[in-house]
C-alpha cells in the first residue's frame, strides 16, 4: 500500500489542482452535498485516500452493486492497509422454519460492525443489499458488547449469564467463532474475524472474581498464543437478533399480529383453514420466544423487535464517516432493484403461509433510505459523467484520463515517461510482485533514469492515470505490463484431523493385537496401585480394559466403505489372519513400488533449463497469490523436471486449490525448453474447460495449442494429429483419442494426467510404454490422508494442496424438512439471478418422474437429466450444455463429476439427505460456491417418514454438518481414505477396510522403511510402575471426555522432563492448576519413560521403600547410579545390588504415599540434568 509518508507526496502534487484545493476547502467546512465528476475508478479511489489522509475520519462508500463492490476493493487495497478496508455485506433474510442453518456470513457481519464502531477501518464498501438490510441499533449494539480488562474485578457466573445473553453457545471445547467454554477459573470465547469465517480466541484466567490474565489463544491446538497486548478484549454479540427486551410483550405483538392477519383473512373470503395456519405460525413462534429461544425464522417478526432498527448509514452516522456515493443514478436504481428483490422473497412467502403481511418491513424501503442518503450533513457524490449526483449539491470537475498501455513496449514507456518529466508532471510506477518491481527498476536504471520525482513502489494498482491539471501521472500494472486480473487475498484453511480426540461411545476402535472392538467410554477402577482410568472396549466374546498409558495400541476403525465390520474374537485366529494376509500384501506392495521408484530413478529423462524470462512473465499473469502451498509444489515440479531422471509425480488436491495453474506452468516451462506438452483428461467436458483456461492464460505469449476430443470435427483432429507429428504444435489437451496409435509427437516433454484414478491400469501402463522418458505429472481432487503421504514419500512423488481461495462467501446451508413450495421459490430466486441449479435426487429408478414434477412445478424452466445409467456420450454432452447455460436445473445423482468447474451453479437442493453419508454431502456442497456470489444449500428430509435409528443418526450429524464439527472431520477422513484406496488398487483397499486405515498405514510405513533399510529398533516392553497413588484426570478438572482421551495420549507420549513441562504447562493454560492426583500422572509417565530409557523393568513400592529391577539381560548403567549415590541428599538411601536379580533400592521414598511419585520425579530428573561421561570402550 501507499504510505503515510508518499500520500503526503501525492496530497502536496494533487492540490496543484484547484478544483482538489476546492475539494478539500468543502470537507473542511461544507455541510452541503458536493459532486465530483469526470473521475475513473483509479482517480476515484486516490480521491478517497487523499481525502481520509487530509480529514482522518473514516469513508463509507457506497457503490451501485457487488460487482463495483469487488473492484473497488482491489483498487483501494493499493492505498489503504488491507485489514483497513471493510467490504460489508447484506443480511439475507429468512423466513423458513430449520432444523439448522450456517451462521459464518452473520458473524462475520457482527465482527464487521463490532470493528466499525471500534475505529478499526478506514473505507467501509455498501453495495445496494447492504443498505435496505436490518441489522442493531449501534447503541443496542454497544449495550450488548462488553470490555473485559486485565485485573477487572467480574463475577465469572455473571459472565457467562452475560456471553448467553450475546448470543453466545456454551461448549465444553471452542473451536469456532460465537462459542464459549469455562473450564474452572479458565473461561475461553470465540470471536469472529470481520474478512472470513475464521475465529479468534480469547482466554481469561481469573483469580477468584479478578480477571488475572488475558491470552489469545490457538482454537486448533487449544493453546495460549501470547497475552492480549491492550490488555483489554471487547467482546460483541454473537448473533444479530437478541431478544432481551420483554419476553412476553413481543410474544404477545406476534400474537396479535396472528390474530389480526386471521381476522382479516376470514373477513376477505380467504377459507377458515388458511386463517388458521398463519394464527399457529404465530402462536408457536411466540411461545417459543416467551421461553426464551430465538425461532429459526425470527426474520419474519423483525418489524416487531425494536433492537433491529437501525441500517448501515446509522452506523455510517454514529462513527462520523464521510458519506460518499459513486454513480448515484445506476445505485439509486439498483437500491429499488435489492428492494424489489426482498419484496419478490417475501411475496413467494406470504403465498406458502411462511410469514405474515408485516414481513414485507423487514427490510428497509428505497423510500426510506434514499432520503436517508440525501439529507446527510457533507455527503459527496463521484461520476465519471456529468448528470450523476446528489440534488441540490454543487458539482466539480477533476479532469483525469486513462494511461495508455505498454505491454512488450519497454521503449515507448520511456519516452513517456521522460516527456511527462519534461512537464514537470511527478512520475509514479507500481508493480504487486517482487519480480515485476525489480524488473521495472532495473529497465529505469538501464536508461539512466534516477530522479527523485519518479517513483516506483510496489502496490496492486491495475490501471493508472494522468491526472494533467494536478501534474500527477501513475502507471497501473497492467498499464506496464498488460492484462492481468486483480490479485485476491487468500487464507490457509488446513483442517487438523485428530481422530482419537473425537472417540465417542459406541464407536470402533481397532486394537493392534485383538482387532475390532467397540468403545463404551472411560472407566475408573481403584486397584493396589490406586485410582486410574481405563478405556473399555467391547469385544464379541470378552470386553478388555487398556491402561492409558496403553493408548498407542488403539486407534479408531476408519475405512471407506459403508458396511460395518463385525466385532473381534479375542481369543479367535481370524484377526491374526487377517492381520497376516494384509501384511504379505503390503510387503509385495512395498517391494514393487521400490523396485518401480528405482527403475524410473535410472530412466533418462530431459533436464530442462532454469526459467526464462518469459516462464516469470506467465506466472506473473496469475489472477491469485499462489498459496504457500503451490509455491512449495511449484518448486518441487520445477526441481523434478530440471533433473536428468524421469519426473513422476502425484500432486493432490480438492477443485478450486490451484492444481491446475501448478500445471499449466509446468507446460510452459517445457515449451520454452523446446519440448512439447500434453495434457490428458479423463472427459471431453473437463478436457473442453482445462482447453479454454489455457488458452486464456496464454494469451500474448507465441505458443500454439490445440484440442483433441471428440468435439473438435474430424478434419480438425487431423490437422492437429498432423501437426504434433511434424512439432508445429506447442502443447496439446485431450482425452483418450490422445492415447491412440495415430497420435506421435515429435519432441513431448511433459505429460500431464488428470484425475489418473479415472484411468484404468491398461491405460497407464500404455502411457508408460509410450512414453518411457518423459516427464509425467498426475493430478487427483480425491484428497489423499497425510500419514499415507509420509509412508509413500520415500517411494513414490507426491505433493499435497491444502489451502483453498479465500475470495469465496460461505454457502448459507439449511438444513430442513422437505417444502415443495419452498424449494420451488428457491429456485426460481437462483434462475431469476441469472443462475443455475443442482437438484440431487439419487434414486435413479425415479428420477425421470421426479424430473416431471420439477416441470410442472416450474413451467418455462430448462431443467436436465443427469444419471449413471445414461451413455458416456449422451451424459458428457448434458453436463457440456449445462455448463454452456443451456439448462438452469440438472437433476441428478451422485454422479456429477466433481472435477468440473461450474461457477454459475450457486443453489443445491438435496432430497432425501438421511440417505447419504457426510462424506458424499461434503463433496456434493463443494460444488456450489465456486464464485464469489452468495450461494445456498437446502439439506432436505422427509418430515412425515418415519426414520430408522441409523437413518436418525446420520441425520443428526447432517444437522451438524453447517459448521466443521466432529462429523466433519470424519467425513472429511473418509474421504481421505476412499483416495487411499483409489492410490493404492482394488487388493489394497480390500485389506485397508479388514484392518483399518491406521493399522494399515502403520504396517505400510514400517515395511517401506524395512526395505530401505531405516526401521527403527524396536521398543522395549513398557516397564511396570507400581506406585500406590491416585493418577488421572478427573471429571472436575476437565469434563469433557474426548480432551480427556486427547490429553492422555499426550501424557501416555512424555518421554523428558521438558515433555513434562509442556504438558503440565498446557494444563494450566487451558484448564487452571492442576490437582494432585493430575501431577503424579504426568510424573508417572515421566518415570516410565525414564525407565525404560535405562534398562528398568519395573518399579515397585515395598512398605516405605522403593524398588528398580534392572533388566538381567542389559549390562546396567552404573552412570547414572553414580551420580544418585554423589548426591549428598541421597546419601544412604539409594543402594545398588548387582547380583543375580540387579536392583536398586531406594529406602523411605514412599513414606508419604502421596509424594512418592513426585520424589522419584526429582531422583530421575537429577540423572537427566547431569551431564554423564560416556567411558571409553574395553
Amino acid at each position: 500500500m501507499i504510505t503515510p509518508e508518499q500520500k503526503d507526496l501525492l496530497l502536496r502534487q494533487a492540490k496543484k489542482d484547484k478544483s482538489l484545493t476546492h475539494l478539500l476547502n468543502w470537507a473542511q467546512n461544507g455541510s452541503e452535498p458536493l459532486n465530483v465528476v469526470g473521475v475513473n475508478a483509479s482517480h476515484k479511489a486516490l480521491l478517497l485516500s487523499l481525502l481520509q489522509h487530509s480529514e482522518q475520519k473514516p469513508q463509507f462508500l457506497i457503490v451501485p452493486d457487488d460487482l463495483t463492490a469487488r473492484s473497488m476493493l482491489n483498487i483501494l487495497l493499493a492505498f489503504f492497509e488491507p485489514e483497513r478496508v471493510l467490504w460489508l455485506r447484506g443480511r439475507p433474510l429468512n423466513f423458513i422454519d430449520t432444523k439448522a442453518q450456517s451462521r459464518d456470513g452473520e458473524r462475520s457481519r457482527l465482527a464487521a460492525l463490532n470493528g466499525m464502531l471500534q475505529g478499526a477501518f478506514d473505507v467501509i464498501i455498501a453495495s445496494p443489499q447492504t443498505l435496505v438490510s436490518r441489522l442493531p441499533e449501534p447503541a443496542a449494539f454497544k449495550t450488548n458488547s462488553l470490555t473485559v480488562r486485565l485485573g477487572q474485578r467480574l463475577d465469572v457466573m455473571q459472565l457467562e449469564a452475560a456471553l448467553a445473553g450475546m448470543g453466545y453457545e456454551k461448549v465444553t471445547r471452542v473451536t469456532e467463532a460465537g462459542h464459549f467454554a469455562r473450564r474452572g477459573d479458565i473461561v475461553d470465547i470465540g470471536l469472529a474475524k470481520p474478512f472470513d469465517d475464521d475465529c479468534s480466541g480469547i482466554r481469561l484466567s481469573f483469580f477468584d472474581d479478578e480477571v488475572d490474565d488475558l491470552r489469545h489463544f490457538d482454537v486448533e491446538t487449544q493453546r495460549a498464543v501470547g497475552p492480549v497486548e491492550t490488555k483489554q478484549a471487547a467482546i460483541f454479540p454473537a448473533a444479530e437478533v437478541l431478544l432481551q427486551d420483554d419476553l412476553a410483550t413481543l410474544a404477545d405483538a406476534i400474537r396479535d399480529a396472528g390474530d389480526h392477519y386471521a381476522k382479516e383473512a376470514l373477513r376477505r373470503g380467504l377459507d377458515r383453514e388458511t386463517a388458521a395456519s398463519r394464527r399457529q405460525l404465530a402462536e408457536r413462534d411466540a411461545d417459543a420466544i416467551s421461553e426464551g429461544v430465538v425461532p429459526s425464522a425470527i426474520d419474519r417478526w423483525l418489524p416487531l423487535i425494536r433492537t433491529m432498527s437501525a441500517s448501515a448509514l446509522d452506523y455510517a452516522q454514529a462513527i462520523g464517516a464521510r458519506l460518499v456515493v459513486d454513480e448515484m443514478a445506476r445505485t439509486q436504481q439498483r437500491i429499488a432493484a435489492a428492494q424489489a428483490d426482498q419484496l419478490h422473497q417475501f411475496s413467494a412467502m406470504l403465498e406458502q403461509g411462511h410469514v405474515l403481511p408485516l414481513a414485507e418491513e423487514a427490510t428497509w424501503s428505497a423510500r426510506t433510505i434514499l432520503p436517508a442518503i440525501g439529507n446527510t450533513d457533507g455527503a459527496l457524490a463521484m461520476a465519471e459523467l456529468p448528470g450523476s449526483g446528489l440534488a441540490g449539491g454543487e458539482t466539480i470537475l477533476l479532469r483525469s484520463l486513462p494511461q495508455e498501455r505498454f505491454q512488450g513496449r519497454d521503449e515507448d514507456l520511456i519516452k513517456t515517461i521522460l516527456r511527462q518529466r519534461e512537464l514537470d508532471m511527478d512520475v509514479w510506477l507500481t508493480a504487486q510482485s517482487q519480480a515485476r518491481y525489480e524488473r521495472l527498476n532495473k529497465l529505469l536504471l538501464d536508461h539512466g533514469i534516477d530522479s527523485p520525482d519518479i517513483r516506483l513502489v510496489q502496490v496492486p494498482l491495475k490501471n493508472g492515470i494522468v491526472w494533467a491539471d494536478a501534474g500527477l501521472s501513475v502507471f497501473g500494472e497492467e498499464d506496464i505490463f498488460g492484462a492481468a486480473k486483480p490479485k485476491v487475498r487468500r487464507i490457509a484453511k488446513g483442517l487438523t484431523i485428530d481422530l482419537l480426540s473425537d472417540l465417542a461411545p459406541g464407536e470402533l476402535v481397532v486394537h493392534e493385537d485383538h482387532g475390532i472392538g467397540r468403545y463404551e467410554g472411560l472407566k475408573r477402577l481403584v486397584t493396589s496401585s490406586g485410582a486410574r482410568d481405563y478405556l473399555k472396549i467391547r469385544y464379541a466374546d470378552a470386553e478388555l480394559h487398556i491402561a492409558m498409558e496403553r493408548l498407542d495400541q488403539i486407534q479408531k476403525y476408519v475405512a471407506a466403505g459403508e458396511k460395518a465390520p463385525k466385532l473381534s474374537k479375542m481369543g479367535g485366529v481370524e484377526w491374526q489372519n487377517r492381520k497376516s494376509r494384509a501384511r504379505e500384501s503390503i510387503r509385495r506392495l512395498a517391494v514393487n513400488l521400490v523396485e518401480l521408484y528405482a527403475r524410473r530413478r535410472a530412466a533418462g529423462g530431459h533436464a530442462f533449463s532454469e526459467d526464462t524470462v518469459w516462464q516469470t512473465e506467465f506466472e506473473d499473469q496469475f489472477e491469485y497469490e499462489e498459496t504457500p502451498a503451490q509455491v512449495r509444489t511449484m518448486a518441487e515440479i520445477k526441481a523434478d523436471m530440471e533433473a536428468p531422471h524421469v519426473m513422476d509425480r502425484l500432486l493432490c488436491g480438492d477443485v478450486g486449490f490451484g492444481k491446475t495453474e501448478l500445471c499449466f506452468r509446468a507446460m510452459f516451462k517445457s515449451v520454452m525448453d523446446g519440448k512439447q506438452a500434453a495434457l490428458l483428461a479423463p472427459t471431453t467436458v473437463l478436457a473442453e474447460q482445462h482447453f479454454h483456461t489455457l488458452r486464456d492464460r496464454l494469451e500474448g505469449f507465441p505458443v500454439s495449442l490445440a484440442q483433441l476430443s471428440r468435439f473438435v470435427p474430424r478434419h480438425e483432429r487431423n490437422k492437429i494429429v498432423k501437426s504434433l507429428k511434424d512439432g508445429q504444435l506447442d502443447m496439446v489437451v485431450g482425452t483418450h483419442r490422445m492415447l491412440s496409435k495415430d497420435v506421435q509427437f515429435k519432441d513431448l516433454g511433459l505429460l500431464i494426467v488428470d484425475e489418473e484414478q479415472r484411468f484404468g491400469v491398461d491405460h497407464k501402463e500404455k502411457l508408460k510404454a509410450m512414453y518411457p522418458h518423459v516427464d509425467v505429472l498426475s493430478l487427483t481432487a480425491t484428497p489423499i490422508p497425510r500419514t499415507l503421504h509420509m509412508s509413500l514419500s520415500g517411494i513414490r512423488d507426491i505433493s499435497i494442496l491444502e489451502e483453498g481461495p479465500d475470495n469465496r462467501r460461505p454457502i448459507q446451508t439449511y438444513v430442513m424438512t422437505y417444502d415443495a413450495e419452498l424449494l420451488k421459490e428457491a429456485m426460481q430466486r437462483e434462475i431469476g439471478r441469472e443462475g443455475q441449479v443442482f437438484y440431487l435426487y439419487n434414486n435413479t429408478h425415479k428420477i425421470e418422474g421426479k424430473v416431471a414434477a420439477l416441470r410442472e412445478q416450474l413451467p418455462g424452466a430448462r431443467i436436465a437429466i443427469a444419471h449413471g445409467k445414461m451413455s458416456e456420450t449422451i451424459l458428457e454432452q448434458v453436463i457440456s450444455d449445462f455448463i454452456d447455460g443451456e439448462y438452469d436445473i440438472l437433476c441428478c445423482t451422485t454422479i456429477i463429476e466433481s472435477g468440473i468447474d461450474m461457477p454459475n451453479v450457486n443453489t443445491l437442493i438435496v432430497e432425501d439427505a438421511d440417505k447419504l453419508g457426510l462424506a458424499q454431502l461434503y463433496q456434493i456442497r463443494g460444488r456450489i460456491g465456486r464464485s464469489d456470489r452468495q450461494a445456498y444449500a437446502y439439506i432436505t428430509y422427509d418430515g412425515d417418514k418415519a426414520l430408522t435409528e441409523i437413518a436418525q443418526k446420520r441425520l443428526t450429524a447432517i444437522r451438524d454438518f453447517t459448521a466443521l464439527g466432529s462429523g466433519f472431520k470424519i467425513a472429511l477422513k473418509d474421504l481421505e481414505v476412499r483416495g487411499a484406496g483409489n492410490l493404492l488398487g482394488g487388493e489394497q483397499s480390500g485389506h485397508l477396510e479388514a484392518i483399518g486405515y491406521d493399522l494399515y498405514t502403520r504396517m505400510l510405513d514400517e515395511e517401506v522403511k524395512s526395505l530401505q533399510g531405516t526401521l527403527p529398533v524396536e521398543k522395549k516392553p513398557s516397564a511396570l510402575i507400581e506406585i500406590e497413588t491416585d493418577a488421572f484426570l478427573s471429571e472436575r478438572y476437565i469434563d469433557d471426555p474426548a480432551a480427556r482421551i486427547d490429553l492422555y495420549r499426550k501424557i501416555a507420549a512424555i518421554e523428558t522432563s521438558a515433555d513434562r513441562f509442556q504438558i503440565e504447562d498446557e494444563l494450566i493454560d487451558r484448564f487452571g492448576d492442576i490437582p494432585k492426583e493430575t501431577s503424579s500422572l504426568l510424573d508417572i509417565a515421566y518415570i516410565r519413560s525414564f525407565a525404560e530409557r535405562h534398562g528398568m523393568t519395573r518399579i515397585a513400592q515395598q512398605n516405605a521403600d522403593i524398588v528398580l529391577w534392572l533388566d538381567e539381560g542389559m549390562a546396567p548403567a552404573l552412570d547414572y547410579i553414580a551420580v544418585w549415590l554423589q548426591e549428598k541428599t541421597y546419601r544412604g538411601r539409594i543402594l545398588f545390588n548387582a547380583g543375580h536379580r540387579p536392583h536398586i533400592l531406594f529406602r523411605r521414598a514412599a513414606a508419604d504415599k502421596k509424594q512418592t511419585a513426585a520424589v522419584l520425579k526429582t531422583l530421575f530428573e537429577l540423572a537427566d540434568k547431569t551431564p554423564v561421561q560416556t567411558p571409553p570402550p574395553a
